[in-house]
């Protein structure tokens, strides 16, 4: 009998989900995705358990666009929280109303669908990104990173500007009109969580589709040995630009929505000392889920949205001494949390540098093996 993992052709190596495992896991998850509100109804502060799964829902989203740009094509970005600020921008510009403050203020809004407002928001982030790409053509290593670093600080100034003050509201922000698109739930939270898995799901068929095909090839080719990769046929300056387009598109996505669960995104939320740390923790999720990964994209977002609420809950039962109350110190939970996302991306860059996604690896395989496990 021939071993059932043992691919015969082309088309069932290539195929999307090759095995009737993957095919059932990726049911279950299905099921999970669609019953959480359901069941966070019934926990105690339905509202925190709901936020929590929209915020990783948004984190994957924007995590997977890294992990394409960083991790497939070997591009360096310290930039994904300028790109997630003119996603939230413009996405609520495009699905949101036009409204006038108090003040005077004007903000543009052309009420179309939640929908358009995220292809619209992640198409105005990748012309961004197809803009600045050229220079990753010619820069790599820390020189791109400071490049991109430079965004954040540049955004910081945009998103503040009194020249596009319609359309961020400048230091005030703008407010976004809550999503609303299923006629029997009434909650907005459910309502944006479940536009939050819509596209969730469908960015990461997307990603798996590019990853395994010809563009995801090209992007692997270009990290592993551009100049190499130029021999061989690839075209490293169009695979440098698609990778830096397709990454703001995703960032730019996450961002409409990340703007909605806001309510009033602040233009300091995606620039400066904020949009710095914002990007580092997408840089966390990737090097903590799986560099190079699809899967690991989502599993690190899991992980770093979950950790922060997980010190914040073990510093109130008093197992953390030496972590402040909020308020009345510097070394608050915050700042515990931040600390252990370094130690992390030092570990897993040390002892497994696929991440949590290699950790998976290694136990499905033992257990595929067992007992015979050597």
């Amino acid at each position: 009998m021939p071993e059932r993992l043992l691919k015969t052709s082309y088309p069932e190596d290539m195929a999307l989900l090759p095995s009737r495992v993957q095919k059932f896991w990726v049911i279950v998850l299905l099921v999970v995705l669609a019953g959480y509100p359901l069941v966070a109804r019934g926990l105690p502060s339905p509202s925190f358990w709901l936020s929590i799964a929209i915020l990783v829902l948004i984190a994957s989203i924007g995590s997977l666009g890294l992990n394409l740009l960083s991790g497939m094509a070997g591009q360096v970005s310290l930039g994904h929280a300028f790109f997630l600020g003119v996603g939230a921008f413009s996405g609520a510009a495009i699905s949101s109303q036009s409204t006038t403050t108090l003040s005077g203020v004007e903000f543009i809004g052309l009420g179309l669908p939640w929908w358009i407002g995220v292809i619209g928001g992640g198409l105005v982030a990748a012309i961004i990104g197809v803009i600045i790409g050229p220079a990753a053509v010619r820069l790599r290593g820390l020189y791109l990173s400071l490049v991109t670093l430079a965004l954040v600080f540049l955004g910081e100034f945009l998103f503040l500007s009194p020249a596009v003050e319609g359309i961020t509201g400048a230091v005030r922000g703008r407010t976004v009109d809550p999503i609303s698109f299923l006629p029997f739930i009434e909650d907005s939270g459910e309502q944006l969580y479940y536009a939050c898995a819509v596209v969730a799901v469908v960015a990461y068929l997307i990603g798996r589709n590019l990853v395994r095909g010809r563009v995801g090839r090209a992007f692997q080719a270009t990290r592993d040995r551009d100049i190499a990769a130029e021999v061989m046929g690839v075209n490293v300056t169009w695979a440098k630009l698609t990778a830096f387009g397709v990454s703001s598109f995703y960032a730019g996505a996450a961002g409409v929505l990340l703007g909605v669960f806001l309510g009033n995104p602040l233009g300091s939320n995606f620039g400066g000392p904020t949009g710095l740390l914002l990007s580092v923790e997408y840089v966390a999720m990737i090097v903590i889920g799986g560099i190079g990964t699809v899967s690991g994209s989502a599993f690190g977002a899991v992980f770093v949205v979950a950790l922060p609420e997980l010190v914040a809950y073990v510093s109130n039962q008093g197992w953390l001494p030496f972590v402040a109350e909020p308020g009345t110190g510097s070394f608050d939970a915050a700042a515990f949390s931040v600390i252990l996302f370094g130690v992390f991306i030092v570990v897993f860059l040390v002892f497994e540098p696929r991440g949590l996604f290699g950790i998976w690896l290694r136990v499905r395989n033992y257990w595929k093996g067992w007992p015979f496990s050597y």
